[in-house]
C-alpha cells in the first residue's frame, strides 16, 4: 500500500489524499514489525528486518515529499506578515524532519566468484544467479560479505 501511495505522490503535482489514520496505522505497523523481530530467528528475522527498513524508508520519503509540496518555495515574494508565517512554518518543518526515521538505502558489493554457485535468494527476496567461477557479480552487501567470509568469493574491483 505505501509503495502505491508514494508512487502516486511522486507522479502528481498536487498533494494526494491519504487514507484516514494513515500515519497512526503505519506507525502501528512499524511497531508490530519491531515486536515480531524480537520473537523470530534466522532467515525469518532477516526478512522482517528488511521489511521494516523498507517501510520506514518509504514512509519517511512519502512524508518528506508531502512536506515539500506543502511548503512550495517557488514564490518568495513575501510581504512582511507572510515572511513571519513562513519562518514559523520552516522551523516547525525542521523539527518535524528530525522526528522522521530514515534508513540508508541498501547497497551492493562487487564480488569475483571462486567457484560455480547455484541461485541465491537475497535479503531483498530477489533471486540472484546461478553464477560461474571467476564471474564478477554485483550483489546486496550482505550476500557479498557472506560469500567473501565463506571463501566463495573475493572482493571485486570497482569500475
Amino acid at each position: 500500500m505505501i509503495e502505491d501511495l508514494l508512487k502516486t505522490e511522486k507522479e502528481e503535482v498536487r498533494l494526494q489524499k491519504l487514507p484516514p489514520n494513515f500515519c497512526p496505522d503505519v506507525l502501528n505497523y512499524i511497531e508490530s514489525l519491531k515486536n515480531k523481530i524480537e520473537t523470530k530467528k534466522g532467515f525469518e528475522k532477516k526478512v522482517i528486518q528488511r521489511e521494516l527498513r523498507v517501510v520506514k524508508t518509504k514512509f519517511s520519503e512519502l512524508l518528506l515529499l508531502r512536506l515539500k509540496k506543502i511548503v512550495n518555495l517557488n514564490d518568495q515574494n513575501f510581504i512582511l506578515e507572510e515572511e513571519k508565517v513562513f519562518k514559523e512554518i520552516s522551523e516547525l518543518i525542521k523539527k518535524y524532519k528530525k522526528t522522521l526515521v530514515t534508513e540508508p538505502v541498501p547497497r551492493t558489493l562487487k564480488v569475483r566468484l571462486k567457484k560455480d554457485l547455484p541461485e541465491i535468494i537475497g535479503p531483498d527476496l530477489k533471486v540472484y544467479g546461478p553464477f560461474k567461477k571467476d564471474e564478477d557479480v554485483e550483489l546486496p552487501t550482505e550476500v557479498g560479505v557472506l560469500l567473501i567470509k565463506t571463501k566463495l568469493g573475493i572482493k571485486g574491483e570497482g569500475k
